[in-house]
């Protein structure tokens, strides 16, 4: 598709009349030009949200990914991260989540980069939790066992080891349930 608009309030404009699928394609096609950065930033983010908003969680990552590293300032790069590890472990891309959380924790004073593992660990549990409500046992698994690889407080391991218990016993995997039942 051709755009021949530039500027974020050209964009904003032509999208205003336009359905969430006309808009995607539109805003996809403003990326193929040269833009300003903040109009680069806002198409990206945009585009980002109606991904999201489509259960697209995939190319919803992506797109902020591109966005945080286009970011200038620190705090907006670790967010867009934050929120770029959120939605690939939607999507099920569990080596996206670690190369985002890397990435800005490789721009973190270490008051955020607490903060940082602390919130992906929470995404972790939510999706974990989401994924067994869900009947969705092997994006809990996947889900559960990575999460068990962060540093967990003796509590969260319990209950982690739990839940993998649970899960496999369900599906009938014994080998995996008594593997898990003499993990600490």
């Amino acid at each position: 598709m051709y755009v021949k608009e530039r500027t974020r309030k050209e964009i904003e404009a032509r999208i205003e009349s336009m359905g969430d699928y006309m808009q995607m394609g539109y805003l996809a096609g403003c990326l193929k030009n040269p833009l300003d950065f903040d109009t680069r930033k806002f198409v990206l983010t945009k585009l980002s949200g109606l991904y999201e908003s489509k259960k697209m969680f995939l190319d919803a990552a992506k797109m902020l990914k591109i966005a945080a590293d286009i970011n200038t300032t620190y705090q907006a790069k670790i967010i867009d991260f934050v929120k770029a590890c959120e939605l690939f472990l939607r999507a099920g891309d569990h080596e996206q989540v670690d190369l985002c959380m890397k990435m800005a924790l490789g721009v973190a004073n270490e008051k955020q980069k607490l903060e940082i593992k602390r919130t992906i660990k929470e995404f972790y549990k939510m999706w974990g939790k989401f994924y067994i409500e869900s009947g969705k046992k092997k994006q809990a698994i996947e889900t559960y066992e990575k999460l068990w690889h962060f540093g967990l407080s003796d509590d969260e391991k319990s209950e982690v080891r739990d839940e993998l218990m649970k899960i496999y016993k369900e599906l009938g995997k014994i080998r995996e349930y008594d593997t898990w039942k003499n993990r600490n």
